[in-house]
């Protein structure tokens, strides 16, 4: 592949930046909008920092690709920022798509979420699926892919879309269900599951999606949604023994009750099981299970003690 010149919004972020170090690994020069300064240097990488929801036309100027990232994050966090989510997660996207068209860069790769499927009507969750997002984080993603597919009608862009299933690994922040089970099992605090523990994920380490992203990249069609995600289910229960066996933990497993002071019955998907047979067919696979995960975090922490 020859090299290019490359924009991420959100390339500071948990997921952007090892899309980054990916992309400067192949050759590329790449440049991050994003308001928060990268946390790595290199001779091929420029930072800008700026907002996506500004002026950003002449920062993607001669670029051949746009990875948009950026976004607010966190279910429960953006249930608490409604109108921002909005506007950030779905103006911001337009803003992104517009600046790229103005700017005469027509691919585009839009990372949206498993959370535009809301409750599953069928298991494993093809994209062809029913949408029915239960939170506002969900919303704002699932219009922005609306927003994406329009644009590629009208503008003749080609903007690929990848939903993420509960993406984890280094420099994620604490507010996540791995990174708490982690911090609480290190502590040995109590690690608290909601309900009976029974909901049900498939979690995908972050080298494993970013290697999906760049596979939807070289080898997925124009305009289409790819999930890119585990397809090993894992309940919460199981995680919290896994997270606790793994760390060496002497934490206690606490089941607790749902409220408004904790986490909303209505806002938590029991099952979240991704069909991954599209992205399959153009040669991608996860590699990385939970317990193999969880000890790369633990060995990223410990590098930087």
């Amino acid at each position: 592949m020859k090299a290019m010149k490359i924009a991420v919004t959100g390339g500071s972020g948990f997921i952007g930046l090892p899309l980054v170090e990916a992309l400067l690994g192949q050759g590329h020069d790449v440049k991050i909008l994003d308001l928060k300064q990268p946390s790595i240097q290199h001779k091929n990488l420029e930072f800008v920092n700026k907002s996506i929801m500004g002026d950003i036309k002449g920062d993607l100027k001669g670029c051949d690709i746009v990875y948009h990232l950026a976004a607010l994050l966190g279910v429960e966090q953006t249930d608490k920022k409604p109108l921002e989510t909005i506007r950030v997660n779905l103006e911001g996207a337009v803003n992104v798509f517009k600046s790229a068209v103005e700017a005469n860069v027509k691919n585009m790769v839009y990372a949206s979420s498993s959370e535009v499927y809301g409750n599953p009507r069928e298991l494993p969750i093809r994209e062809e699926s029913v949408k029915g997002p239960v939170s506002t984080y969900g919303v704002s993603k699932l219009a922005a892919e609306i927003y994406a597919q329009a644009y590629n009608q009208e503008f003749g862009t080609n903007i690929k879309i990848v939903r993420f299933f509960n993406v984890y690994g280094p420099r994620q922040s604490d507010n996540f269900v791995v990174s708490i089970f982690l911090k609480n099992a290190l502590n040995n605090s109590p690690i608290k599951v909601f309900g009976d523990g029974s909901q049900t994920r498939c979690f995908t380490y972050v080298q494993d999606a970013v290697d999906g992203v760049l596979q939807v990249v070289e080898k997925g069609k124009s305009g289409e949604a790819y999930n890119v995600g585990n397809n090993h289910p894992t309940t919460i229960l199981q995680l919290a023994e896994t997270i606790k066996d793994v760390t060496g933990s002497k934490s206690d497993i606490v089941k607790v009750g749902y409220g408004n002071d904790s986490r909303l019955r209505s806002r938590e998907i029991d099952y979240r099981i991704p069909d991954i047979s599209k992205i399959n067919a153009i040669g991608w696979e996860p590699k990385t299970r939970i317990a193999e995960g969880s000890k790369k975090i633990l060995e990223w922490k410990k590098s930087k003690l």
